[in-house]
């Protein structure tokens, strides 16, 4: 049958063709009063078709077979996927929303293809990807594809494809004729997509010994139910999971079957850290599988100390978006920690649909005659009450993470344009202006774009061809659908030291490493080119973070200037890049006043500006306390304010995110609506800024303040039990947009020195900047007197040391006496830091100015500061931002005991007591001559339990006791002690020999009765004998020696109370004359 008798009886065929079965609903039927909306032969050419993945799409007219006999076909071939295929588009094929159509697609495979078994061929909706119908490859056979679809029912799909089963993906096909028609019925109503109710969720305990649906969100994680550890009460498994490369990895739960739309849940998991030793979780949850959002329930830090850690929060889910919802544990920056998971639930809080507040005054409204709202959006965020809201307060969106490189071109020349393309147009179709975000990023972009397999940076000539290759695909892809395009993101360094040198203020990215410093204006030129050629109203901007910050502002400008002024001079004053985006990722800390001069210096430039990224971080753990809010709210007020002064050159506003909930940066709730979708006190601070301004007061910033306790570690990169003792301070309030490498840090100090421990989770070390500070690092800022001053004086410090332990100091006389060591341990490292207080006496209840940042670097460039205090950015100069750090815990030491004394001589006698072992503690020995008089301190800083006292007066008694020092506190005094030192040795004691067996010895009498006693040995250093005692006289004659043999005397005086130290001297004897012959 011939293609013009098709054309009059397209019902009889259709009724011919089955419907395979399971798929959508019975055998296709459309009674003789359809209307066909859109029929191809291929007679002209490709038609409506367009090409999708790397497939080819050639029109032919000699390819004859059943149901095509004029020949006419379009040939799919060059196929290696499943979606190398043939697109239609609704729009262009002119099919409109809340319709019911009835699809017809015949096609021929030739008789010498191979075709796998299983291979088919497949009518898909893209967006969703459901099939509508499929049927097997047959060589040399035709085959007919049927479906019906209502436009509308499935909000990401956007088109038709005909592609194939994946085992089918290397079969070429040709596709003879497409035949659409309208149902008599459609068109009268939208029809609304019911949901079946959900099901209850039993709590995953493990105990079956499967993963009980758990999955790895990358397919290269290792799962594996265990006995090592288990949390289940009366249970022994648990969900072991192993083998994450990215901080995204990790295990991940269908759980859109037990949802309701619109109701809060609860969901919880407990989790076990195996390693690294500290490491940053997050429970979070992904709406949606095409364009998803992704959403943070619950983050911490938790350490292999602390067993089972509960994760736990709530979440409305408004919508189910493509019927695709996962809850997951992963890290924000940790790509290899590996844990347990057990006993995971996820049950409704009874909190049921809450209507949005649609009686609010529009922000757009308010602002109409200034700017234009936006809002980042998923495609989640276009559907319900989410999308209600939206519509209600903004005119623009930007998606959020859809039409970023990553997402659009993972592959080399493969193109996935199907979810952006389907928000883009469900967008519009809203009323909404879209903005296009982002097309070259150092961030969230593949590898091969700019390095090679080793990881090495790609010749510049490559590098370049891939960027504008992608610019070029993907600016025309979309067209003049959007309003601007980002075109550059987040190229410069944060607060560059010399920001009037723009080019080397540049972050070090893998695209200035491969193109040079010049890939910004090749980007420009690139994105230029495109929109020239098509003659679109489309304006080009480069978009930065921080930029209240005046350095980078500073070196923004500067770039821009002098990019535009070259170009302008060859191109009639026209300009290069259009506009400025200042993200706005804000926190209570801001100065306004800094917003406004970046402000200032950017529209001098004679380019308009855009707030691309506004949110305000005010919270934490997802809590915001009422003044958290007011607060937040008072800043809003203060920026639009601004924003509404300087409205002539500011294009738009865009908030990154249209509720709490479903922020980035959840935890912090820095929107303007709050989990439930309603309004906070930042709204009104925005409808009407001065009136709040009036009604409230500026929130006072609060200085953290942490204590230090009393210990001396080892520094030696390890953690010493002393160590215990000390509070953990969180380093994880982030100066810029990108949220990396988070830790902790401990502080101990003893009478000389402050200790700093710091853990660091981290996803990659990177040493390989120059700068210092552009390394993965370890900060420490210190103020010994807390002056709080604008600028460093001779007691503040910053002391940096990287993962390797490579040292650094601002400024360098600091160096002195300071210590560190470093351990690592995969992506993560441990900092030891030992600092002299040089400056103050420590003692309990100082307070030290302090705070600690973690620097984290990734391909050359740091791309993320995580602090304690500090959100300025400003601490390596103004010590005024630092946090507070009170001394504490010193405890004074418990006395010596079991003093004891012995004399030694004349001049000196020796103590010893006892003490437990303690590194910290010193001694101190006192010294008095009556048991009640003054005693004197006659020795300090003693380490051992003993001491001997020298210089003393002859027979003379003394009084001791002892304090043991722990810093600057005493213990009480021991029990005293007394000594009577030794008389004065004998004066003219002298030894002679009178012959060969006799030696006389003599001495001086004293001057008052005693007696006297003699010792002798035959070595200066032996053992002494006495041999004679109670002598009233001061001779003693020592006989029955031997000839020729030296011996030694020591004569000691007793007295009644006393002896006197002993006097030693010594004699020969003669040698024994023998008899003598005479010759």
């Amino acid at each position: 049958m011939g293609k013009k008798l098709k054309k009059n009886i397209s019902v009889l065929l259709i009724i011919a063709l089955v419907v395979p079965s399971g798929l959508f609903g019975p055998l296709l039927q459309v009674d003789a009063t359809s209307t066909t909306v859109y029929q191809e032969t291929f007679a002209n050419g490709q038609g409506a078709a367009t090409q999708s993945g790397n497939a080819t799409l050639t029109a032919v007219t000699d390819k004859f077979f059943t149901g095509n006999d004029d020949g006419a076909a379009l040939y799919v071939s060059n196929r290696t996927n499943s979606w190398d295929a043939a697109d239609f588009t609704f729009a262009d094929i002119g099919l409109q929303d809340g319709k019911s159509y009835s699809i017809s697609v015949t096609g021929y495979v030739d008789s010498g293809v191979t075709v796998p078994t299983n291979g088919q061929v497949v009518l898909s909706a893209v967006g969703s990807y459901s099939w509508l119908s499929n049927v097997n490859f047959v060589a040399g056979e035709a085959f007919t594809l049927t479906g019906e679809y209502t436009v509308g029912s499935n909000a990401s799909d956007t088109k038709f494809r005909v592609q194939s089963s994946d085992e089918g993906a290397t079969v070429p096909f040709y596709i003879g004729e497409v035949i659409i028609t309208e149902n008599p019925s459609s068109g009268t109503q939208t029809p609304e997509t019911s949901r079946e109710p959900s099901i209850d969720f039993t709590t995953v305990t493990f105990e079956d010994q499967t993963t009980s649906g758990f999955e790895g969100r990358a397919g290269t994680e290792t799962l594996t139910v265990t006995n090592e550890a288990n949390h289940t009460e009366g249970g022994s498994y648990s969900l072991k999971v192993e083998g994450r490369t990215q901080a995204w990895n990790g295990p991940a739960l269908r759980v859109e079957q037990y949802i309701d739309e619109g109701y809060e849940y609860k969901i919880s998991a407990w989790v076990k850290l195996i390693s690294p030793e500290s490491s940053h979780l997050q429970l979070s949850t992904q709406v949606g599988n095409s364009s998803p959002s992704y959403n943070n329930i619950l983050g911490k830090t938790i350490t292999t100390n602390d067993g089972w850690v509960l994760y736990e929060g709530t979440f409305r889910y408004n919508t189910v978006a493509d019927e695709y919802v996962t809850i997951y544990v992963e890290s924000s920056n940790n790509s290899t920690a590996s844990f347990y998971i057990d006993d995971i639930s996820f049950e409704p809080t009874g909190s049921g649909p809450i209507a949005v507040q649609t009686d609010l005054t529009p922000i757009k409204d308010v602002y109409q005659n200034d700017f234009l709202i936006g809002n980042a959006v998923s495609a989640a965020d276009l559907q319900g009450s989410r999308l209600d809201l939206l519509k209600l307060h903004h005119n623009v969106v930007t998606a959020e993470n859809a039409m970023k490189p990553g997402s659009l071109q993972a592959e080399k020349g493969v193109f996935t344009f199907d979810a952006a393309n389907a928000l883009v147009n469900e967008a519009l179709a809203n009323g909404l202006q879209m903005y296009g975000h982002v097309l070259v990023w150092h961030q969230q972009s593949p590898d091969w774009m700019n390095l090679a397999a080793d990881g090495t940076p790609l010749s510049r000539e490559e590098a370049l061809t891939n960027m504008q290759t992608h610019i070029q695909t993907v600016m025309e892809n979309f067209g003049d659908k959007v309003i601007g395009w980002d075109v550059v993101n987040e190229a410069m360094n944060d607060n560059p030291p010399n920001p009037t040198n723009w080019k080397a203020s540049l972050r070090q990215s893998n695209w200035y490493k491969s193109i040079g410093a010049d890939y910004v204006e090749q980007a420009f030129l690139a994105a230029k080119e495109v929109v020239k050629q098509n003659g679109w109203d489309i304006k080009l901007y480069y978009n930065d973070y921080n930029t209240d910050n005046q350095n980078k502002a500073e070196a923004i400008y500067q770039m821009v200037k002098d990019i535009n002024d070259r170009y302008a001079a060859n191109n009639n004053g026209d300009l290069l890049i259009d506009g400025i985006g200042m993200q706005g990722h804000y926190n209570l800390n801001t100065n306004p006043d800094n917003v406004d001069s970046s402000l200032e210096k950017f529209i001098s430039l004679g380019v308009e500006v855009s707030v691309s990224e506004l949110d305000i971080q005010a919270g934490s753990n997802g809590v915001q306390t009422e003044e958290e809010k007011i607060a937040q709210g008072y800043l809003y007020a203060q920026l639009f304010n601004i924003y509404k002064e300087h409205a002539d050159n500011i294009a738009r506003v865009t908030f990154w995110g249209l509720n709490d909930a479903n922020s980035w940066r959840a935890s912090a709730s820095p929107l303007v609506f709050d989990k439930d979708l309603q309004a906070k006190p930042a709204y009104d601070a925005i409808i009407d800024p001065e009136a709040f301004i009036t009604d409230n007061q500026p929130a006072e910033i609060e200085t953290k303040q942490l204590t230090a306790a009393f210990g001396t570690p080892t520094i030696d990169g390890t953690v010493d039990s002393v160590w215990a003792n000390a509070t953990e301070i969180p380093v994880d309030q982030y100066q810029m947009a990108w949220q990396g490498a988070t830790g902790t840090a401990k502080a101990l100090w003893d009478s000389e020195n402050l200790y700093v421990l710091v853990n660091v989770s981290d996803s990659q070390l990177d040493k390989t900047n120059t700068n210092a500070w552009e390394q993965d690092s370890v900060e420490v800022f210190l103020d010994q007197n807390n002056g709080k001053t604008s600028s460093y004086q001779g007691d503040d410090g910053q002391y940096r040391v990287n993962f390797d332990n490579e040292t650094s100091f601002n400024p360098t006389s600091i160096a002195e006496g300071f210590e560190s060591a470093t351990s690592v341990s995969g992506t993560n490292y441990t900092v030891e830091m030992k600092i002299p207080l040089s400056d103050v006496s420590p003692k309990n209840g100082s307070t030290l100015g302090f705070d600690v940042q973690i620097n984290d670097a990734k391909d050359g460039s740091r791309q993320s500061v995580a602090t304690w205090n500090d959100p300025t950015g400003s601490a390596y100069q103004d010590t005024s931002v630092f946090g507070e750090l009170t001394l504490t815990g010193l405890v004074a030491p418990s006395a010596p005991t079991a003093l004891t004394v012995k004399v030694g001589n004349d001049k000196s006698v020796i103590l010893e007591w006892e003490y437990p072992v303690d590194d910290t503690v010193t001694f101190t020995v006192y010294r008095s001559n009556s048991v009640d008089g003054t005693y004197t301190e006659i020795a300090t800083n003693l380490s051992e339990s003993i001491f001997t006292d020298t210089n003393l007066d002859s027979d003379t008694e003394y009084f001791y006791y002892v304090k043991a020092v722990r810093a600057y506190l005493e213990s009480d005094a021991s029990q005293p002690v007394s000594a009577l030192t030794k008389m004065a040795p004998m004066t003219n004691v002298i030894a002679s020999a009178l012959n060969h067996h006799v030696i006389k010895v003599k001495w001086d009498k004293l001057g008052e009765p005693a007696t006297y006693r003699v010792y002798r040995s035959s070595s200066a250093d032996g053992q002494y004998v006495l041999i004679a005692e109670k002598m009233d006289d001061n001779v003693f004659v020592d006989n029955k020696l031997d000839a020729s043999t030296t011996y030694y005397y020591k004569v000691v005086a007793v007295t009644k109370n006393n002896v006197s130290t002993p006097q030693i001297t010594e004699a020969i004897t003669k040698a024994k004359q023998g008899n003598l012959k005479k010759n």
